[in-house]
């Protein structure tokens, strides 16, 4: 299974703005290339935060085919909100939620964040590549893309463009293994 970690960030690497979740600080064109691209994805994988945001746009009757796991530390606080095969609360590791997604068939994986999660999946080895819109803002606060789980990544950068005028820059990396 293919995962990218796919995030939008200020030029200071900051996911969120002074700590508050939400994408308000994202452009139109980051918006559009985010939709595009969870559509070619049939599962994604995010932190409770995350989710909370943005449990609106991910609702279960939205993007049919994708599976949605929320990584959390007390799933069964959440049992009224599963819905079987579509959307789930896991506290398992990030090895166990790709292992399942894999035996389960999911070709394309989408890590949605926060910093936490991201953090967890580089550690463990377990993204592909890493799909990052640089919006053109510097915060100075904020989540980082990843948290500090203390290993290093290389990347090769497969793709640079220019999403809309004045910004912002779509960065597509493979990661090296």
């Amino acid at each position: 299974m293919h995962v990218v970690l796919l995030a939008a960030q200020s030029l200071d690497g900051r996911i969120t703005k002074r700590g508050l979740a939400g994408d308000a600080f994202t452009s139109a064109a980051d918006k559009a290339h985010f939709r595009a691209t969870l559509r070619e994805c049939d599962a994604c994988v995010m932190g409770a935060a995350t989710y909370e945001e943005n449990k609106e746009r991910l609702r279960p009757d939205r993007l049919p085919g994708l599976r949605r796991v929320v990584r959390t530390r007390n799933p069964e606080t959440r049992a009224a909100e599963t819905v079987a095969g579509v959307l789930e609360f896991s506290s398992e590791t990030p090895t166990e939620i790709v292992a399942r997604l894999r035996a389960d068939g999911r070709q394309r994986c989408a890590l949605l964040g926060g910093g936490q999660t991201n953090g967890e999946f580089l550690k463990a080895g377990l993204i592909d590549e890493v799909c990052v819109t640089v919006e053109s803002w510097i915060f100075q606060s904020g989540t980082p893309l990843s948290s500090d789980v203390g290993v290093e990544v290389a990347l090769e950068l497969l793709e640079a463009r220019v999403l809309a005028a004045g910004g912002p820059v779509l960065l597509r990396y493979a990661v090296k293994k």
